[in-house]
């Protein structure tokens, strides 16, 4: 007989709760925040601030719960934090002797924890995938997908050509029964769904190698797909029999695929690397080429995904360290923000403003309006600097540092 579990015991995602990577939409959107009429001069003091290890993962803040993936010592370690106080709710860790060969490239896991009604899904550097049960942390399944997946070919200075050279950090993507991975490689595929209470393998696409970006599902054009990178293109793959219905070359230098796809109408806007912004229109059809509509020389991005409103984005150009406002429909630029510096900087929307973290500590708030840059405030945030993608939950601003996980209660 099938046991039938009451909904009302099962943990109900809010509207407000950080899920995921870049939120519950994927897309850097926090609903239901309301703007203050003022934005304070000063930040307030954080609600409360946790110890944190190294790694640049994401928080993800659902359930009264704010998870966070980092690493201490030779171990990675996954906790719960109470959200509303910090307290420590549970933690668990695994051995991981993965180092990536440029230090700046972190020491820690790189992807965000997805939370999906009873479950967390972690990825690790080495490529450890984790579910665990969100009330008490205990171990659900495991892959560990260097011995399971990867080695299978080796590249002309020995790399493994199935694993980024600087460690796993495309964050797990949930999909109904199905949590999605960017794995890659012959052997596991490049992406691969596992089945969310077993964590077999339910299907696979590609042979690419995998990317440090996190994929996405879309409809560009009408048809549904997983959009993504791998290591040496944007694709799409068609939802219904996992096939190749579109693909944009993008060779990098070690692979440096980074930015999530920006998906609006039947365009993707691709981005990285320190080049030129540019969108295709996808095609509905296997076979047909996507072309290009439209390509900005004002937005050369390196890692920070834009963020989309109405018909126009925000990005950071990477080499005059400002944000760029583009129209989606012909790439005209719209306004340049003065300076924001920093090497990195994570965007979200929220109330119709944009929120701007950068690498020094720095939140920079802004209206989103495509007529003019108008700041609203600047606020340090954090002690050491964050490269990892900021939260906003429930009215608060979740951020992760080299030292701390803070809290911060928003305006509004």
């Amino acid at each position: 007989m099938t046991r039938l579990v009451p909904l009302l015991l099962l943990p109900l995602l809010a509207a407000a709760d950080w899920p995921q990577w870049r939120g519950p939409a994927r897309n850097g959107h926090a609903p239901d925040y309301k703007l203050p009429v003022t934005w304070p001069k000063e930040a307030p003091a954080p609600r409360w601030k946790v110890p944190a290890g190294h790694g640049y993962a994401g928080l993800c803040v659902a359930a009264g719960k704010v998870f966070v993936h980092d690493r201490v010592g030779d171990k990675e370690r996954v906790r719960a934090l109470e959200a509303a106080t910090g307290n420590a709710l549970w933690s668990i860790d695994y051995a991981e002797a993965f180092a990536p060969p440029d230090a700046t490239a972190g020491k820690g896991p790189g992807a965000t924890p997805a939370f999906d009604r009873d479950r967390v899904y972690t990825f690790g550097l080495g490529g450890v995938l984790l579910a665990l049960d969100a009330a008490t942390g205990k171990q659900l399944w495991k892959h560990d997908c260097k011995t399971e997946f990867w080695g299978q070919k080796k590249g002309p200075l020995g790399d493994d050509m199935a694993f980024p050279p600087c460690g796993a950090c495309a964050s797990p993507l949930v999909d109904g029964n199905t949590v999605v991975v960017n794995v890659g490689g012959p052997k596991a595929g490049t992406f691969v769904a596992f089945d969310r209470v077993t964590g077999k393998v339910v299907w696979k696409a590609l042979e690419d190698r995998s990317s440090y970006a996190s994929p996405q599902l879309a409809s560009p054009g009408g048809v549904k797909q997983l959009v993504g990178f791998t290591g040496t293109r944007m694709v799409g793959v068609k939802y219904d029999d996992k096939s190749l219905l579109w693909g944009v070359p993008f060779k990098a230098l070690y692979d440096q695929t980074i930015i999530t796809p920006v998906v609006w109408k039947d365009r993707v806007v691709v981005a990285g690397e320190g080049r030129p912004t540019f969108a295709v229109a996808v095609p509905a059809s296997p076979g047909d080429e996507p072309k290009t509509a439209w390509k900005s020389d004002d937005l050369k991005s390196y890692m920070t995904t834009p963020v989309v409103f109405g018909d126009h984005l925000v990005g950071f150009d990477h080499r005059t360290v400002r944000l760029v406002c583009l129209s989606l429909d012909k790439g005209e630029t719209a306004w340049t923000s003065p300076r924001v510096p920093g090497k990195y900087h994570s965007l979200a929307a929220a109330g119709g403003a944009g929120f701007c973290l950068t690498s020094e500590g720095e939140l920079v708030v802004f209206r989103l309006n495509a007529a003019e840059w108008t700041e609203l405030g600047r606020w340090k945030v954090c002690e050491k600097g964050s490269w990892s993608h900021l939260a906003i939950a429930d009215g608060r601003l979740y951020v992760k540092d080299a030292g701390f996980v803070y809290a911060i209660d928003l305006p509004g």
